[in-house]
């Protein structure tokens, strides 16, 4: 395989697999009237607990402003709250409240289900194998990224 043949597979794949992602999981945050993006930035603060909108928009790879942006509007809807910091008020911090937490408990709960119902016997050699091919390719491209910016 050339140079040129796996960057289109990798293009291909990393395009099919958000476009899967996302039918797959639509249907189910939108229930709670939510977006891919904006469940995204409810999970990283399910599992990490508190997030400057700096450090969201790191983690998520999106712009500041636009972590900013959906941040205000998660908080309108009850999910999120934002708290300035006392000692430099251009610091923010987001954290879940009950809701977001109740909410994001629950999404988890369905996507787990979602995914253990197509999963079944072969759970743990099917996720070892989809890790192994994950973290390959995450390897090559730090890689990249590494000689690129030396």
């Amino acid at each position: 395989m050339d140079i040129c043949e796996f960057k289109n597979i990798v293009w291909h794949y990393t395009r099919k697999i958000e476009e899967s992602m996302n039918g797959i999981f639509s249907p189910v945050i939108e229930n709670f009237g939510l977006t891919m993006m904006q469940t995204r930035i409810l999970m990283e603060l399910y599992h990490d607990e508190s997030h400057t909108i700096g450090s969201l928009a790191n983690s998520t790879c999106a712009a500041g402003a636009n972590i900013s942006a959906m941040c205000k509007k998660l908080e309108a809807q009850g999910f999120l709250e934002r708290v300035r910091n006392r000692q430099d008020e251009r610091v923010v911090r987001v954290a879940l409240t009950s809701l977001g937490k109740e909410t994001v408990s629950e999404i988890d709960r369905l996507f787990n289900n979602k995914i253990s119902q197509h999963l079944t016997g072969e759970i743990e050699e099917t996720f070892d194998e989809i890790i192994l091919g994950l973290q390959k390719l995450d390897d090559v491209l730090k890689r990249m990224n590494k000689v690129d910016s030396d």
